[in-house]
């Protein structure tokens, strides 16, 4: 892992993602963080609503991994993952941009994820 604390929590991020692992997920927000999936859909406000999303995915069977470096500066990090959902059941790939800005305690206060139709492809 990284000694930078914004890498360091998109690469747990990404790690949770795969392994389901709610408690990490829930460690990374704010109690107050705004989630936009994607950008233009309803924001999501607060960490009750940011855990029903998560378990959402989760039961979608998600796994993710990077596909590109990670962009920091000031309080912002930006990075390409690659999400697929229901591995092994008509597999769908989505190409994903996601922005976390962070707060003083390196929390997720805000997080933007970049994607649209036209980054979606079944298998």
């Amino acid at each position: 892992m990284s000694k930078n604390p914004k890498l360091a929590a998109v690469e747990q991020y990404i790690s949770a993602l795969s392994s389901h692992d709610m408690a990490v997920i829930t460690d990374l927000y704010d109690d107050d963080a705004v989630l936009e999936d994607p950008v233009g859909s309803d924001p999501l406000v607060g960490k009750a609503a940011i855990v029903r999303f998560y378990e959402v995915a989760f039961s979608s069977g998600i796994s993710a991994r990077l596909d590109g470096p990670v962009r920091l500066v000031a309080n912002h990090a930006v990075f390409p993952f690659v999400v697929e959902l229901n591995p092994g059941n008509g597999e769908m790939r989505i190409d994903v941009i996601d922005q976390f800005t962070f707060n003083d305690d390196n929390k997720i206060v805000a997080m933007k994820a970049f994607w649209g139709e036209a980054n979606m492809t079944t298998a």
